[in-house]
């Protein structure tokens, strides 16, 4: 996969060249954390120093324009473009409006949008724009932009592959955990009472971080109230903003790992669990979000694994993960 993901960047950036990564997700998903991270370690690979980092609400385009020069900018991948997470949507909109002299690279995302309205908002924005490329990270988004946008489509593996292999931080205490989604992607679905369920996000944000980490996130929610005003002291906030956040993407993604290192096997309907549980190793049981895309990353990469198993409801889940964990035993 890492390959994969290196192959579909080569062409879009220069080595030595500095580029700005902006929608920083800035909150305790260890997936989205694990995009952050995988992009970062890619792009460390690849040579291109990044010059620029923001969340969507602390966005500076002056401040971007001076770090960066003519560079390209670069589009947090994951599964907010469309109309479902409309912070991340607004400075992608924003961007693809206001840069329009360099080009602009959305990572690897999946698209859904509910209204006609909003599509349509980003198809003109989309053509619109001299030099935008789109990466996708699965088959059926892929279909989906192809249809709707006038603009170079690339099929590439969501970022968190840009990790590697990753390693359990304990052995198994339990045999079985369900890691399910608590939102608006979520799929009513009824588990037996003895199968615990949970969302990994659920909790405190700074549940197992270091003494050092909680300061950190401490200065990064205080700097994000802060955002704005006089241009002088917002682009110094943003500097010291951005420096926080790899730290806390580590401290996240290191807390997605324990979740998953508790369970011999797993089910989840969550997307990054489930490419957790590819990437350290642990067999488990996939179920799809509300629109697909759990399923398309699926069919599209992650199905020969060996380690996942497709279910289409919580029945056949129990049945499934029991089979991958008999496998696994011989």
């Amino acid at each position: 996969m890492m390959s994969r993901i290196d192959a579909s960047l080569v062409p879009l950036l220069e080595p030595g060249r500095p580029v700005a990564l902006v929608n920083y997700p800035n909150h305790s998903n260890p997936g989205d954390n694990a995009i952050w991270l995988g992009t970062l370690a890619t792009l460390r690979r690849l040579d291109v120093p990044v010059g620029y980092t923001s969340t969507w609400r602390a966005f500076d385009e002056v401040a971007m324009r001076r770090a960066i020069g003519d560079g390209t900018i670069l589009l947090n991948g994951g599964g907010n473009f469309g109309d479902l997470h409309q912070g991340q949507q607004q400075l992608r909109e924003h961007v693809l409006a206001r840069c329009t002299d360099r080009p602009v690279v959305q990572l690897p995302q999946s698209i859904w949008f509910r209204s006609d309205d909003n599509r349509d908002v980003m198809r003109r924005l989309c053509g619109a724009h001299p030099a935008f490329s789109l990466l996708v990270r699965e088959d059926q988004s892929a279909e989906l932009a192809r249809r709707w946008f006038d603009v170079p489509v690339i099929l590439c593996p969501d970022m968190a592959f840009g990790l590697g292999a990753m390693d359990r931080t304990a052995p198994p205490s339990r045999s079985l955990i369900a890691i399910m989604r608590a939102d608006s992607e979520s799929v009513p679905r009824v588990l037996p009472p003895e199968l615990r369920a949970s969302d990994w996000i659920a909790g405190d944000p700074a549940a197992g971080m270091t003494q050092y980490e909680r300061r950190v996130l401490r200065v990064n929610r205080a700097l994000v109230e802060l955002a704005g005003g006089d241009e002088r002291r917002a682009q110094r906030r943003g500097r010291t903003l951005s420096a926080t956040f790899e730290i806390l993407a580590r401290a996240w993604v290191r807390r997605g790992v324990e979740v998953v290192s508790e369970a011999a096997a797993i089910i989840t309907d969550r997307l990054h669990a489930h490419l957790f549980a590819i990437l350290l190793g642990i067999p488990h049981v996939v179920l799809d979000n509300s629109y697909g895309k759990v399923r398309s990353t699926y069919e599209t990469w992650t199905a020969e694994s060996g380690l996942a198993a497709w279910a289409d409801d919580a029945a056949h889940a129990l049945t499934a993960v029991a089979a991958l964990s008999e496998a696994a035993r011989t």
